[in-house]
């Protein structure tokens, strides 16, 4: 059974575009309430945020909300599943209870730097490429960890260099990008697809794959969105499923690569995604100070005219 608040999505008549964000979570307040800042803080306006507690305390999300009240001006809308059903589930839930052009997947646990939504939003409404219909920001990834009711930031990097735009045969090696980071139209989901609520863990993979064979994603080459980790929390609803379910992660890895490799009509990326991981591993064989002078020496002894000294 799904409840919606009594606050509803506000009125976005003088605005050229709107965007909906969806925030999934469990028994998280203390990250929730983060959450909820990076969205209050944003320097563009027209927006609507759909929080989705997906089988946690409603009382604890209640609370929260209703503590915002003043600052969200009706722009809220709450969902909750009495049981668990599943992250890409709750994504879904938000997504057919907002209307709006764009959507952003706000994970519970990452935040937005303020001028995020401007200057994405700016970007897909007049994007360079006619085929573009999704645009990420460079990403800080930042480390973190947990002292009680305290969160701690233990470290900050670029998440990953992004090129102009992202390439398909990056996305078929390894998902080159979070969800945070991600501002996607919304008309998109009519061709593509939902969430797949089927994948307990990298359903946004399985997503932007869908998306990058259809569609172009630009990039805009800014640290606008904060991916949090916390590496140290091994199990447990604080962890991140990267590192709290990494043995997930490497079984549902295989199978969605199974299936595109499957798909006919999507075969060449199912081929690429093959490729490239030989290839990454390959690259990391290559480097190895033993192993990849190894390989030289074979090589040069099949083929003597091979330099020793390559890269």
């Amino acid at each position: 059974m799904t409840g919606l608040s009594h606050l509803a999505p506000g009125n976005f008549s003088n605005m050229p575009s709107t965007v909906a964000i969806i925030t999934r979570t469990r028994n998280r307040p203390l990250l929730l309430q983060r959450a909820i800042q990076s969205v209050l803080r944003q320097n563009y306006p027209n927006w609507i945020h759909v929080i989705v507690n997906d089988g946690g305390d409603p009382q604890a999300v209640k609370t929260l909300v209703e503590s915002h009240d003043v600052a969200y001006a009706r722009r809220l809308i709450v969902i909750t599943h009495p049981n668990s059903l599943g992250m890409e589930a709750a994504s879904n839930a938000g997504i057919r209870a907002s209307q709006s052009d764009y959507l952003l997947i706000h994970d519970d646990d990452d935040s937005l730097e303020p001028d995020f939504l401007k200057k994405t939003v700016e970007y897909l409404d007049n994007p360079p490429w006619p085929q573009i219909s999704g645009v990420v920001s460079f990403t800080n990834r930042i480390d973190e960890i947990i002292d009680g009711n305290t969160v701690h930031e233990t470290g900050r990097s670029l998440f990953k260099k992004l090129g102009e735009c992202i390439r398909i045969d990056d996305v078929a090696l390894l998902n080159p990008f979070p969800p945070i980071s991600f501002l996607f139209a919304r008309k998109v989901l009519d061709e593509i697809g939902l969430y797949d609520d089927k994948l307990p863990v990298l359903g946004d993979w399985d997503f932007n794959l869908r998306f990058i064979m259809r569609y172009d994603i630009g990039v805009i080459k800014e640290p606008l969105a904060n991916y949090h980790h916390r590496p140290t929390i091994k199990q447990g609803q604080m962890g991140n499923s990267v590192h709290a379910q990494s043995d997930l992660h490497a079984f549902y890895d295989t199978l969605v690569r199974n299936r595109f490799l499957r798909m006919m009509p999507s075969n060449y990326i199912g081929m690429l995604m093959l490729q490239n991981r030989h290839i990454n591993l390959l690259e990391r064989l290559y480097k190895h100070p033993v192993i990849g002078r190894c390989i030289r020496l074979w090589s040069r002894w099949v083929n003597p005219s091979i330099p020793m000294n390559l890269p």
